[in-house]
């Protein structure tokens, strides 16, 4: 049962980091992140975390 629900909550956080990181990009004064080193490859983890997800996700009804 938890492997099939890790891809699910996975990808979830990655959604709601990613919808935090456009939301600091639009809006600096709210400083979600503050470090602007860490922005760029922490977006880059959380859109292959995504895809990592999906591809789970499909890979395991399909089964």
């Amino acid at each position: 049962m938890f492997k099939r629900l890790l891809p699910h909550i996975c990808l979830d956080t990655a959604v709601v980091f990613l919808v935090l990181f456009v939301l600091d990009r639009f809006n600096e004064a709210m400083h979600f992140l503050s470090r602007d080193v860490f922005k760029i490859p922490f977006a880059i983890f959380l859109v292959l975390v995504i895809v990592e997800s999906l591809i789970l996700i499909v890979h395991q009804r399909r089964r």
